[in-house]
């Protein structure tokens, strides 16, 4: 991992926590001096996050934190529909000892961190990274990763609120149980559910986005 890698992450997580804040403008000085790096890995961690949505680069100014909006949740949700489900059949298959190894892993911070949000955040990050990459499709893994970054900031201070930990526990480990099981349908029914679950919570108080996800859903 790059320098300008762990920036990105850094910032990223900045704006996940509400360090930065949606709308306002940092150059890449102010950034550099906030998480002691220097103008090059600044501006590369900035173009990364602007492939993400994260920030709007200004030239000559900075980049501009982006919020999302519910519109936002609505189409990632229904992407992550068309995808993740699919690529979790194929990885179904795919999969071996060693990755299951990890996913359990994976899980088992989930569950261990579960009182810490970040944490428990990228533990969550990674259970899904570890079914997409293991689907083959490099492409399809990295445009989940980004599409999950759109709708970061709405997903951070909704979903605690939302659902219970518990809950989003029990969805990954029947997600995981079909995989090791080798129960293609049914693992890509339980990642179904969980994206379906988990957006709609997202969505909850908005009925015209609700009717919009539910024309992605299958009846």
């Amino acid at each position: 991992m790059t320098k300008s890698d762990r920036l990105a992450i850094a910032i990223r997580d900045a704006i996940r926590r509400g360090e930065l804040i949606s709308g306002v403008l940092y150059s890449a000085q102010e950034l550099g001096e906030r998480f002691g790096a220097s103008r090059t890995p600044v501006r590369e961690a900035l173009l990364r996050l602007a492939d993400a949505n994260l920030v709007k680069i200004e030239r000559n100014r900075g980049a501009r934190v982006l919020g999302s909006d519910i519109h936002d949740v609505v189409e990632v949700g229904a992407l992550r529909l068309l995808l993740e489900p699919a690529a979790t059949r194929v990885a179904t298959l795919r999969m071996g000892e060693a990755d299951h190894a990890r996913l359990h892993a994976a899980l088992d911070r989930m569950r261990e961190l579960s009182d810490e949000p970040d944490a428990m955040f990228a533990a969550d990050r990674d259970f899904h990274d570890i079914i997409l990459r293991a689907s083959g499709n490099r492409r399809l893994a990295d445009m989940v990763a980004g599409l999950r970054e759109t709708v970061v900031l709405h997903g951070r201070t909704t979903v605690p609120a939302a659902r219970a930990v518990a809950q989003v526990i029990a969805e990954h480990t029947a997600i995981a149980t079909a995989i090791v099981a080798g129960d293609q349908a049914a693992a890509e029914r339980a990642m179904r559910h969980h994206l379906a679950t988990t957006t709609g919570l997202l969505i909850a108080d908005d009925p015209s986005a609700g009717h919009d996800l539910a024309a992605w859903l299958e009846p």
